[in-house]
C-alpha cells in the first residue's frame, strides 16, 4: 500500500474510513477520538499497533474492545484471537454506539483560556474534540453492543488448532488463519471488488502464558524468537492488504529486548502503565487518573521523515461511560520559601538574623 499515492475511488468510498491528505494513506478510527488525535487523525490502513498492556490487563483490553466495537459499527469484518479469554465473551461486552459524548469535559474552559507565559504550549493537541466528528462514533461503557448489531456483522473467532513451523505451532496457524480471512473475504490490495472494506485483526494478551508450548518445560529461547517472526510476519501481512491489526502483549512478563524487538515490527507502539498496586496510586496529583499513557512509536508510512510522539505526558483515566486520554497538566509550584527557617551564621545566638558576630 506504500506505493499508492493516489487513492482510487472505489477505496475512498469505504466506510469508516477517511485519506490523509498529508501522505495519501487512508486512516481508520480506533473508537477511541482523544487517541485518534494523538495519532494524527487515526490508524492508518495495513499498520500494526502494538499495545503493551497494564499489569491489570484492564485497560488494554478496553481499547482492544473500542476497536472492535468500531469495525462492528462500520461494518468491517473482524479477526479475533485470545488464549488468555474466551473471544465470544470479548465480543458480548462491546460498548454500545452512541450519538453523542456520554461524558464531555468539564474543564474545556479552562483549557481554553490564552497561555500568555507558556505559549509554546497553546498549539499542542488536547484531548477535547468537537461534538461532530469526521472519524469514529462516541460509546457508552455502561451498555453493551445488541447482539442482533453483533450477529450482523463478519466476525471470525479464532480457536488453538493442531501443531507445524513455529517452535509452537499456535503462531504458525494463527498468521494462516489470517492469510486465508484476507484471501476470503478479497482484502488483498490487488483483489478487484466493486465495494471495498476493512479487516480489523484484534490478538489479546499475545506471548502470555498461556501461549507457551506445551511441549517444553519453562520458557526457553524458542519462546521469544516466535513472538518476534511472528509480528515480523503479521506487519507483512497487513501491508499486502485493507487490514489493521491491534495487538496486546504483557510486557511486564517479556525481557526488554524482545518488547523492543516487536516494537521495531509494529508501526504504532503504545504502553500502558497503571498507578493501580504502585506508589503512584495514593499520589493526590494524580487522583483524577488512573495510569500514564506512553505513545513510544508513531507510523511513518508514505513518509521519508520519522515522527516522534514528542515530550508531552499524557495519561488516561476510565469514566463511568468512556475511556480518555488527556495531557497531564501538573498544578503550580507554591512557593514555600516562608515555611523554611533560613540558616544563621553566628556564634550561639538564638536570633534569625542573616550575619552574626
Amino acid at each position: 500500500m506504500e506505493e499508492n499515492s493516489k487513492l482510487p475511488k472505489s477505496v475512498l468510498n469505504i466506510p469508516g474510513t477517511k485519506p490523509n491528505v498529508q501522505n495519501g494513506q487512508l486512516l481508520l478510527s480506533s473508537g477511541i477520538p482523544s487517541l485518534d488525535e494523538l495519532t494524527g487523525g487515526g490508524f492508518p490502513v495495513g499498520s500494526v499497533v502494538f499495545i503493551e498492556e497494564d499489569k491489570q490487563c484492564t485497560y488494554a483490553k478496553i481499547l482492544l474492545k473500542y476497536f472492535i466495537a468500531e469495525g462492528v459499527v462500520c461494518g468491517h469484518s473482524t479477526f479475533i484471537a485470545s488464549q488468555d479469554m474466551s473471544t465470544n465473551s470479548i465480543m458480548q461486552e462491546l460498548p454500545d454506539v452512541l450519538s453523542f459524548d456520554p461524558e464531555p469535559d468539564l474543564n474545556k474552559s479552562s483549557n481554553d483560556m490564552e497561555m500568555k507565559i507558556a505559549f509554546r504550549y497553546q498549539k499542542l493537541p488536547t484531548s477535547d474534540k468537537p461534538k461532530e466528528l469526521d472519524i469514529g462514533h462516541f460509546y457508552d461503557l455502561t451498555r453493551v453492543m445488541p447482539r442482533s448489531t453483533i450477529e450482523r456483522s463478519d466476525i471470525t473467532n479464532w480457536s488453538k488448532q493442531i501443531p507445524n513451523t513455529f517452535s509452537n505451532p499456535d503462531y504458525h496457524y494463527l498468521l494462516e488463519d489470517i492469510k486465508n480471512k484476507i484471501q476470503s473475504g478479497h482484502f488483498n490490495v490487488t483483489d478487484k471488488v466493486q465495494q471495498r472494506s476493512i479487516l480489523r485483526v484484534g490478538l489479546h494478551a499475545l506471548g502470555s502464558p498461556m501461549w507457551f508450548d506445551r511441549s517444553f518445560t519453562g520458557l526457553t529461547i524458542n519462546q521469544h524468537r516466535d513472538l518476534n517472526m511472528f509480528m515480523f510476519c503479521l506487519r507483512a501481512l497487513m501491508r499486502s492488504a485493507f487490514a489493521i491489526a491491534i495487538v496486546t502483549v504483557p510486557s511486564h512478563l517479556i525481557s526488554k529486548h524482545i518488547i523492543d524487538r516487536c516494537i521495531y515490527s509494529s508501526d504504532i507502539a503504545i504502553k500502558l502503565q497503571s498507578f493501580a498496586g504502585t506508589e503512584l496510586e495514593n499520589n493526590s496529583v494524580l487522583a483524577d487518573y488512573h495510569g500514564y499513557f506512553q505513545l513510544t512509536k508513531l507510523a511513518a508510512i508514505n513518509s521519508f521523515a520519522s515522527k516522534h510522539p514528542g515530550s508531552v505526558e499524557y495519561v488516561y483515566k476510565l469514566r463511568r461511560k468512556k475511556f480518555s486520554i488527556e495531557k497531564l497538566h501538573l498544578p503550580p509550584g507554591f512557593d514555600d520559601s516562608q515555611n523554611k527557617k533560613t540558616p544563621s551564621t553566628g556564634c550561639g545566638s538564638s536570633t534569625k538574623h542573616l550575619l552574626e558576630f
